[in-house]
């Protein structure tokens, strides 16, 4: 019998996680590979349609495996040789660690001035690099086998080049997955530009409320403009989520706005409270919601959101997750980790092991929050080190290795909380101090546990579910 890899799959591997099957394009291009351990993996590569195998001299595993991808269209036989693997879809070890996807600002110019900016871009902390030094990255990033780049700055459509940009990512075989931006250049041609280059991205729009997206982002007319770019979206069918950031002045709008966006199609609405970084420290002091008045919020809305037969896709910070139409919700903050588990072998940040963000400068982070810290400046940059370098080895490396064993032994407070299982260690920037001590307790997170915790949670989403459900009639969908 003769097996063969179908494309779009391919043989891939990483160093310390080097024995993979991937999808390079379709579908499944954005899913996480499927690894193997390495004798299965060795008997995988027979599936070459060139080499005859003997299934009864295969391990069970094997034969497990392969009728599960013959099923599922990965794989096919033939009891006949094939053609062989496309040069494409043979083995190859990318010379880094796996990483996901790149949060990539290709600019950190902009032309608003948002209040609660991360990167503090009003103020230009951060150039832009010229089109060749970008390119050069997105080199380094293709020579890593990453293709999805989460395209961000800045003002990303700021950039006088976009299009070459968009161009040259696409000539690297480098996917645009999420377009951030605050709306205010989207236009017809730049969404022909991306899709003249097989980019199909979803779009992540600011909006910060009805009547008070202006002041949050400092520029009157850009809750204008944001309503124009959800219609021209919604018009052309492409995927778009907003992102709003809530504050004393917002708070009040959430059901009013949902029921906007839900109306221009949206698929998603995320909402936040702004860290303590970048600009927002100017504002806080007179702005900021403390948790429990966050929490007064959510609380208020999730009944509401469930009541109103939840109208989009919605996540609210840590506390709540929800899918448009459906009651089953999730609790980010609530992490059940095992009671048997090894804290040294549990990531303090999961999305950062897995995930990067790239400066406007060229300069890697775990994360954007990273940016505007006293710590941003001590991550090397792609246009000085190999980014497979980067990645295996140094400051970069050691910070996002960080797991829940170093936050415990720093603070013993953590290990003999009863809330730890729970939470986990929650988000290592949300306490991070001046000095840059992200080995802190996220207060947010301690709070979350010690006063509302999954039973809050619960209860308020019980109380919405019941309304919904004593609702359903010929009133269905209606508020009563």
């Amino acid at each position: 019998m003769y097996y063969k890899l179908k494309a779009p799959y391919s043989f891939r591997g990483w160093r310390k996680l080097p024995y993979a099957i991937r999808a390079e394009y379709g579908a499944h291009m954005y899913d996480r590979p499927r690894f193997f351990k390495k004798d299965l993996f060795m008997e995988l590569l027979y599936l070459n349609g060139t080499e005859e195998v003997d299934p009864r001299a295969m391990s069970d595993e094997f034969r497990s495996i392969v009728g599960e991808m013959v099923e599922s269209g990965m794989a096919e036989s033939s009891e006949e040789p094939m053609t062989p693997l496309e040069p494409w879809q043979r083995y190859h070890v990318f010379p880094s660690r796996f990483i996901e996807s790149v949060h990539w600002a290709i600019t950190g110019k902009c032309n608003f001035r948002c209040r609660h900016c991360l990167v503090s871009a009003p103020d230009a902390h951060h150039p832009q690099l010229p089109l060749p030094d970008l390119l050069r990255i997105a080199d380094e990033i293709a020579a890593c086998g990453i293709k999805a780049i989460d395209v961000t700055g800045g003002e990303p459509l700021a950039r006088n080049d976009f299009a070459q940009v968009v161009r040259g990512l696409a000539e690297r075989d480098l996917h645009i997955r999420i377009l951030f931006t605050n709306a205010s250049l989207l236009t017809a041609d730049v969404l022909d530009v991306l899709l003249e280059h097989g980019h199909t991205p979803n779009f992540q729009l600011s909006f910060d409320g009805l009547g008070h997206h202006d002041w949050l982002r400092g520029i009157a007319g850009a809750e204008a403009q944001a309503d124009a770019a959800f219609r021209l979206l919604q018009e052309r069918g492409v995927p778009v989520t907003a992102a709003m950031m809530i504050h004393r002045g917002n708070k009040d709008s959430l059901r009013q706005t949902v029921d906007y966006l839900a109306a221009l199609g949206v698929k998603t609405l995320r909402v936040n409270a702004p860290q303590e970084l970048g600009v927002w420290k100017d504002y806080s002091a007179r702005y900021a919601l403390s948790e429990e008045e966050v929490w007064d919020v959510y609380r208020t809305y999730i009944p509401q959101y469930l009541k109103d037969g939840s109208p989009i896709g919605l996540e609210l910070g840590g506390f709540f997750t929800c899918a448009k139409g459906k009651t089953e919700y999730r609790i980010p903050y609530v992490h059940h980790v095992a009671a048997d588990a090894s804290w040294s072998d549990i990531p303090y940040c999961e999305s950062m092991w897995y995930n990067m963000y790239i400066r406007p400068d060229g300069r890697v982070a775990p994360c954007m929050g990273f940016s505007d810290t006293v710590l941003g400046d001590r991550f090397p940059s792609v246009l000085e080190e190999h980014l497979g370098d980067i990645t295996l080895r140094g400051y970069y490396h050691d910070v996002v290795k960080t797991t829940l064993m170093d936050l415990i032994a720093k603070n013993p407070e953590c290990k003999a909380c009863e809330h730890l299982a729970a939470c986990g260690g929650g988000c290592m920037l949300e306490s991070i101090t001046e000095e840059g001590d992200f080995l802190v307790p996220d207060q947010s997170a301690c709070w979350f546990h010690k006063h509302v915790g999954e039973a809050g949670v619960r209860e308020a989403a019980a109380e919405g579910i019941r309304a919904s459900r004593a609702s359903s009639s010929p009133l269905e969908g209606k508020r009563v």
